[in-house]
C-alpha cells in the first residue's frame, strides 16, 4: 500500500513563528540569520510557500531547533515515545523497573503541570 505524505505548511510555519517570537526576533532579523529576505520568510511563516529541504535546515539552524520541531506538533513527545519503546532506552530493564520508571515519569508529570 502506498503511503501519502503531505505538509501541513500553515502548521510548520505557525511553529516557525512561535519559536521566532519567542526569540525577540522580527522576520528580518531571523531571515539576516540565514540566506533568506525577510519577504520570503513571511511566505513560509503564512503557510504560503513551500521551502527546500536545505530552506528548513537553515531555518532551524537560525532558530536552535530541529525539523522535527518544525514539521510535527508533538515532536518531543515523539521522540520521547521512540525512546521508550521496546528497543529504546527501557529495552534492557524489567517489568519492576519499567513500573518504576513510569511511576516517577507520571509523578514528574503531575508535578510539573501543578507548577504550571
Amino acid at each position: 500500500m502506498e503511503k501519502i505524505y503531505e505538509l501541513d505548511l500553515k502548521s510548520a510555519g505557525g511553529r516557525i513563528r512561535k519559536v521566532r517570537m519567542e526569540l525577540g526576533l522580527t522576520q528580518e532579523k531571523a531571515a539576516e540569520r540565514t540566506e533568506l529576505t525577510g519577504q520570503y520568510w513571511s511566505l513560509l511563516e503564512r503557510g504560503r510557500y513551500q521551502g527546500s529541504v536545505t530552506t528548513y535546515l537553515q531555518i532551524a539552524e537560525a532558530l536552535g531547533i530541529t525539523l522535527d520541531e518544525i514539521f510535527y506538533e508533538n515532536a518531543a513527545v515523539i521522540r520521547a515515545g521512540k525512546a521508550l519503546s521496546g528497543d529504546g532506552l527501557l529495552s534492557g530493564c524489567s517489568n519492576f523497573e519499567k513500573a518504576i520508571i513510569s511511576e516517577t515519569l507520571l509523578a514528574l508529570k503531575t508535578s510539573l503541570e501543578r507548577n504550571r
